[in-house]
């Protein structure tokens, strides 16, 4: 059973989802970095490549999305005479389309985009050109499974298609089609909606905090849910009932009263230490993700098979969280330390597929190469940790990696709130110039926010360092506090 933790209070948004006190999923939502998948836009085709059978296509969101011909409504619905045709016949530059984010973009890439849509449920998905039923395959029964079909065939119409969803085993129809209904009146109000809307524009927003709850976990799955925000506690609490949601009321952070922040920093770090005493080093770069395993402090007690083969299983099921908790995603290259035995390859590939199972993305492991090299691939959605929480370093010119400066200005809101309800008055900051105008916010009113909800009157200067940082320097009487930075300046 799963614990899910939400940290709302702040202007990041933070989900962190929990099995036997272990890290197993992070969800960050940073104004700047809004995720997008899911999300229903009308878009304009900038440009048809024949040669790519594919088109661009503006979204408005300042980098064009693509679309492959094969995720054009055009496409799927032309005879299949017509199917080995251009792309240039199903498209055609300068056309308004509606299309649907299936995938995030990257520095250099835009993201991916289909105009067959899809409005997930909680019991079910629903197609408004699907054409098909499909009925998920963890299903026990056979016959459990023909019924759902047989409700899929009496329910839909035209080009309608339906993904039921294992959470509708033994659910009652009547529940289910209300479900499916909405789903289409989901569609049929984005229809509306787009004769209204100049191209490019965001028609449908799939990724408010709460419906993306609802929508990713199954409820049956899902021990307790546990928010430091009354506005979406509330939310929930009506949507799901109060038997699972409790509002955490503590002072300190709630990420860091349940230890997800030093996952997090964890999460960041190129070396990650095992309880063994083994260590991973794990490198990113744009096009695959290296993981290298080392014995480090592991000497074992009996042979050496023995040694590699307990480092190396260790490391499998650590490696398999670690993608989860980073979201890397993409192509992976695993070091393992070198085993000799076919048996231990399969034993250190089954230890990583066991963990693997918990993990709400693809994983598929192809092998091991000539050389020893496990490779396994990930599929993407949204970007991994270290984009959203990092930027290039200045200081070594993008060599390294250093926090953001609204990765710093959430961690002191993060630590101001804390001090909410003390005594003083007052609250003496310094920080970098690029932390400090986040801070401050446009016309001041992210700090002018923070102070009222804070009921403390909050005082920033200028810090200089090599990186984006910054230090509470005092807490105290406004009058001690205007009088100490008087006397320093």
């Amino acid at each position: 059973m799963k614990t899910i933790i939400i940290n709302a209070k702040t202007s990041e948004k933070r989900v962190a989802v929990l099995e036997e006190n272990k890290v197993l999923e992070l969800n960050i939502q940073q104004p700047k970095h809004k995720e997008i998948v899911g999300n229903i836009y009308k878009g304009r085709v900038i440009d048809v490549l024949p040669g790519m059978q594919a088109a661009f296509v503006d979204i408005g969101i300042g980098r064009n999305g693509y679309i492959g011909r094969d995720q054009l409504v055009s496409y799927h619905r032309s005879p299949p005479s017509q199917k080995e045709k251009n792309i240039s016949h199903f498209v055609r530059q300068g056309e308004e389309i509606i299309v649907q984010v299936t995938k995030e973009g990257g520095d250099r890439k835009g993201p991916k985009l289909t105009s067959l849509i899809e409005f997930p449920g909680a019991s079910l998905v629903y197609l408004p050109f699907g054409n098909y039923v499909a009925v998920s395959r963890k299903m026990k029964e056979e016959e459990e499974r023909d019924r759902w079909r047989r409700f899929g065939q009496a329910n839909l119409q035209n080009e309608e298609g339906l993904i039921v969803r294992t959470a509708c085993e033994n659910q009652d129809e009547v529940k289910i089609l209300k479900e499916l209904e909405f789903g289409r009146s989901r569609y049929q109000s984005l229809q509306k909606q787009q004769k209204q809307l100049k191209a490019p524009g965001l028609l449908f927003d799939a990724n408010n905090l709460v419906d993306k709850i609802i929508l990713e976990y199954r409820l049956e799955t899902i021990k307790e849910i546990v928010i430091d925000d009354t506005q979406t506690f509330r939310q929930l609490k009506e949507q799901l009932g109060e038997e699972k949601v409790s509002y955490y009321r503590g002072k300190e952070n709630i990420f860091s009263y349940y230890g997800i922040e030093k996952e997090i920093e964890r999460g960041l770090k190129s070396i990650v230490w095992l309880d063994n005493g083994a260590y991973l080093l794990i490198e990113q770069t744009e096009a695959l993700t290296i993981i290298d395993v080392n014995t480090g402090k592991f000497q074992g007690k009996e042979n050496l098979r023995d040694t590699v083969l307990k480092a190396n299983f260790a490391a499998a099921k650590e490696i398999a969280y670690q993608l989860m908790l980073r979201d890397i995603s993409g192509i992976i290259l695993i070091d393992f330390i070198d085993m000799k035995i076919n048996d231990d390859r399969q034993k250190v590939i089954q230890a990583l597929r066991s963990v693997s199972k918990k993990d709400r993305n693809r994983v598929t492991v192809h092998g091991f190469t000539s050389l020893g090299i496990l490779e396994i691939t990930r599929k993407k959605t949204r970007n991994d940790l270290s984009a959203i929480l990092q930027t290039n370093c200045p200081t070594c010119t993008g060599t390294g990696r250093i926090d953001s400066p609204e990765t710093v200005v959430f961690k002191l809101e993060r630590e101001l709130w804390e001090h909410q309800g003390m005594d003083h008055d007052a609250v003496w900051i310094e920080a970098t110039e690029e932390v400090k105008h986040v801070f401050l916010g446009e016309h001041h009113e992210h700090k002018k926010r923070l102070e009222e909800a804070l009921s403390i009157k909050m005082y920033i200067t200028e810090l200089v360092s090599s990186r984006h940082d910054y230090k509470i320097r005092q807490i105290g009487s406004n009058d001690e506090i205007k009088a100490r930075i008087n006397q320093l300046t």
